[in-house]
């Protein structure tokens, strides 16, 4: 009897640990789904929105001594719920099947719901370099995983619900965790960077792409 029962725990234990990195993986895509869809109920009242002061726009930035650590997310701990942060954009890159929500602040917290645009790095269509960074999750397809397919001369669009961005892939680089020059700007393009981690297990590098809208 008790070599029966042990047969069966194990067996739901099995079952549990298989079931489990799916469940989590719908979890987060459905995050993302409700991401997306308040994104676009938000277009309606965009003009609603109140700019940022003056005193908060020229607020101080503060250096970032490191590029994040976002290697592949395949924990199962519980996220904030999606109504508690509100898209900044749309990221869409039809070569690798792409489109995503971006929110506002790389944290760990963000980006196991999605991609995130780490602050003070610039907006979307200015002069500056607007920097997003996301996971490499192991299931293909997801998040950044399908990014070192990437090559000079792709399509990058960021949408801020005011207007598209179109931006040419100019670079594909590799660097180590330290090499935070990648997140400057050059001060006369309007640029854009995508960071991940690299390779996927036990990463030691970031994957840069950087784009720039050619006029």
């Amino acid at each position: 009897m008790n070599k029966k029962i042990t047969a069966i725990l194990l067996m739901v234990i099995g079952i549990v640990l298989l079931v489990s990195p799916k469940m989590t993986e719908m979890y987060h895509d459905y995050q993302q789904e409700q991401l997306l869809k308040e994104w676009h109920a938000s277009l309606l009242n965009l003009d609603k929105v109140e700019e940022p002061t003056e005193q908060a726009q020229n607020g101080a930035v503060k250096p970032a001594s490191t590029l994040p650590a976002i290697q592949g997310n395949e924990d199962n701990t519980t996220v904030q719920s999606p109504d508690d942060e509100a898209a900044e954009g749309i990221l869409t890159i039809d070569k690798i099947d792409l489109k995503l929500p971006i929110l506002h602040g790389a944290t760990q917290e963000n980006m196991k719901k999605t991609v995130a645009s780490i602050a003070n790095t610039g907006k979307a269509g200015e002069i500056g370099n607007y920097t997003v960074a996301g996971h490499r999750n192991r299931t293909y397809g997801r998040n950044f995983n399908r990014l070192d397919e990437m090559v000079v001369g792709d399509h990058i669009e960021i949408n801020n619900g005011k207007k598209q961005f179109d931006y040419t892939v100019t670079e594909k680089l590799y660097v180590k965790p330290d090499e935070v020059w990648v997140l400057k700007p050059d001060g006369k393009d309007k640029e854009i960077t995508l960071i991940t981690c690299d390779p996927m297990i036990n990463p030691t590098h970031r994957l840069i792409i950087k784009g720039k809208i050619i006029d």
